[in-house]
């Protein structure tokens, strides 16, 4: 059950475009990576996720039921999530010392999991880090929005 309910929130909350005008490689830009981010989500492609996510990803649903990375990863590749639109907006990166960011907006979600539909508005956090020359998504923490 928790895990039905933690891709359930997966879902509903993980799943944007990637519309802006970003480098070329996101994970150049704390911004452009969480756009990244959503963008794999949207196109279900787990192998783009697990390139762009630390070893220890984690992401935590407005319940407070957690996913590592290897969770997130099977949903996408399973196919359990199908996304019919998602919109981000109001995308604002904060950056602390050169090696760590933190990247929030909204995004609204309308899809479905396991067949059964889902739709919903929510603010999002995300936590990125840089590792070697680049940035990677450590953490993303969703809250709907009431």
């Amino acid at each position: 059950m928790k895990r039905l309910l933690v891709l359930a929130v997966l879902g509903l909350f993980s799943l944007t475009t990637y519309a802006q005008s970003a480098p070329a490689d996101p994970a150049q830009d704390p911004s452009a990576l969480t756009g990244a981010f959503f963008k794999a989500m949207q196109d279900e492609d787990s192998n783009k996720m697990q390139s762009i996510t630390t070893d220890d990803f984690s992401i935590v649903n407005f319940d407070g039921n957690t996913a590592d990375r290897d969770l997130l990863v099977q949903a996408l590749s399973g196919g359990h999530l199908t996304v019919d639109t998602a919109t981000p907006s109001g995308m604002r990166a904060r950056s602390y010392n050169n090696d760590a960011a933190v990247v929030t907006g909204t995004t609204k979600f309308k899809g479905s999991l396991q067949g059964q539909a889902l739709q919903s508005d929510v603010l999002f956090t995300a936590v990125c880090v840089k590792q070697g020359n680049g940035w990677k998504v450590a953490n993303v923490q969703f809250s709907p929005i009431r």
